[in-house]
């Protein structure tokens, strides 16, 4: 059942994020988020989804090889974002769920934020996993099912689809990618965040003791699992040695006999 909505209902993505609901709670998701991004020196990152408010907020990516974006075609995500003006955010772009416009291999980071809610499940990972690098990292903010976020539809993340978090482990998997960390964040109820800054994120972080299980948004870094698709092959069994001479001997023997 929903909860029921603001008054203003939410236009799209870029509207909630221009709110000072929006950057509060982009604040709280960045915060915990610092600790799971990779160090992104002359990496090449993708922001992927609607990521931008949370790269704008990404420590040294200045020192990243390229940073691009790509917003997927839905309507809570097309309209691009009010952000101070960065170099990277002239390489922005709309692509489809399932066909991302990046040579294989070409990325060593992809952050999905508003991705596979509103995507679909197979089609974006997919993508995804052909566009990383072998050793390629995904880094994933997902509407938790039992958390508050998933149950307002005044926020993006009250939109499409939202997982348990063995839900997402399983996903994942079957998507041939390896979950490595795992995180929770917005366990504080989205009418909390107007009471300030300081408040909402104390009130967070006791929230997210509990774990993932009362987390808003799953925050979780995948690696590209190269063989989990891969079929064992059936290796032949090696006699011992002193078996293969007797069995040489007994062949010898059988020979000799045939020409006598």
């Amino acid at each position: 059942m929903l909860m029921r909505s603001d008054p203003n209902r939410l236009l799209d993505a870029a509207a909630f994020y221009e709110s000072l609901r929006g950057r509060r709670a982009t604040h709280l998701v960045t915060e915990r988020l610092k600790a799971l991004l990779p160090d992104p020196a002359r990496k090449r990152i993708l922001g992927l989804g609607y990521a931008q408010p949370f790269l704008a907020y990404w420590p040294g990516l200045a020192s990243a090889g390229w940073v691009g974006s790509a917003r997927l075609k839905t309507s809570m995500t097309q309209r691009p974002p009010r952000l101070p003006d960065a170099d990277w955010m002239r390489r922005d772009c709309i692509v489809a769920s399932d066909c991302l416009p990046f040579d294989d291999l070409s990325l060593d980071v992809i952050l999905v934020v508003h991705g596979l809610e509103l995507a679909g499940q197979a089609p974006l990972l997919r993508a995804a996993w052909k566009a990383l690098a072998d050793d390629g990292v995904m880094v994933l903010v997902v509407p938790n099912r039992s958390g508050f976020w998933a149950h307002d539809d005044s926020t993006p993340f009250g939109y499409g689809t939202p997982y348990s978090a063995g839900q997402l482990d399983r996903l994942l998997a079957r998507a041939m990618f390896r979950a490595e960390q795992t995180a929770t964040v917005l366990a504080v109820p989205p009418p909390i965040l107007r009471l300030g800054k300081r408040t909402a994120g104390f009130i967070d972080r006791i929230g997210c003791v509990a774990g993932r299980r009362l987390g808003g948004l799953h925050l979780v870094v995948a690696r590209k699992d190269l063989y989990a698709g891969l079929p064992l092959q059936p290796e032949k069994a090696t006699l011992p040695l002193p078996r293969q001479v007797a069995d040489m001997a007994h062949a010898r023997r059988c020979s000799m006999r045939e020409h006598s």
